[in-house]
């Protein structure tokens, strides 16, 4: 076998072998009925990112509306995307995806479902 095919085999095992040890833990309580109205929830994806993949299906399974726009497909986004990193003085080359806005507030590099909740908007 070639190398690059050795080296994709040992990826994709680590990746799988990721997700299928992380998978009790990802489960998300849904939480659709607590938020209040008015949540704006927006994650900055790549048609690429496996992290992306991941909180897209998280954030669906706990019930929290978003919307996802990719970077490297719409030149609007991208340029919308920079428009916000740069607001934040954050040099674009080191930010990872998923990015995401909740309520205004941007949260970089993949941020954890706990701290895009903290900023949720929930009933009274």
């Amino acid at each position: 076998m070639g190398r690059l095919f050795k080296y994709l085999i040992v990826i994709g095992a680590l990746y799988y072998g990721t997700r299928f040890l992380l998978a009790p833990d990802m489960a998300e309580a849904n939480i659709a009925d607590q938020l209040a109205p008015g949540n704006r929830v927006v994650m900055y994806s790549l048609t690429t990112c496996g992290y992306c993949v991941e909180k897209r299906q998280r954030l669906t399974a706990a019930g929290i509306p978003f919307n996802e726009y990719f970077v490297d497909t719409d030149a609007a986004r991208m340029e919308e995307f920079n428009a916000l990193l740069n607001v934040a003085a954050m040099p674009g080359g080191a930010v990872g995806t998923p990015t995401f806005t909740v309520n205004g507030k941007l949260l970089v590099n993949n941020p954890s479902m706990a701290t895009i909740k903290q900023h949720l908007k929930f009933k009274s």
